[in-house]
């Protein structure tokens, strides 16, 4: 193992502590490269989008780059870490990056599931079922 994807939502620290932290450990143990991504949520459909102020957008993704500069330098210090800000479906964005990276493993974390949820929360679930990479979920 040698490249590890870490998906986390910068913008809500809850849920991705212990992920960072098996991430950090796998890295540590393998030697590995982490790449931390953050994902910003697309709209979805245009008629949502319109009723966001103009250059929302690029204000989320300037205000996500730096708040992952500043967990990288808070948590992966002494670690080699590339970082990437996508702009999509949250768990397509997570599977195109690993892919694109050759990521051998991908450690997210996952909420506590919702009775619709089942097992997983949707994005972790989807990951699971499609990525190429082996996964590790921690709740």
């Amino acid at each position: 193992m040698k490249i590890i994807l870490l998906p986390v939502d910068i913008f809500h620290d809850d849920g991705w502590q212990d992920a960072l932290n098996h991430a950090v450990f796998l890295a540590r143990q393998n030697d590995a490269a982490i790449h931390a991504l953050a994902v910003i949520p697309d709209f979805g459909m245009a008629l949502v989008g319109s009723y966001f102020p103009e250059g929302f957008s690029s204000n989320a993704l300037s205000e996500a780059e730096k708040n992952l500069a500043g967990f990288v330098a808070k948590n992966l210090e002494g670690l080699d870490v590339t970082t990437h800000i996508k702009h999509g479906t949250v768990y397509k964005e997570i599977l195109i990056c690993a892919d694109e990276i050759g990521a051998d493993m991908i450690v997210m974390a996952s909420h506590r599931p919702e009775m619709r949820d089942y097992l997983l929360g949707p994005n972790a679930a989807r990951v699971v079922r499609h990525a190429r990479q082996s996964v590790t979920v921690i709740r």
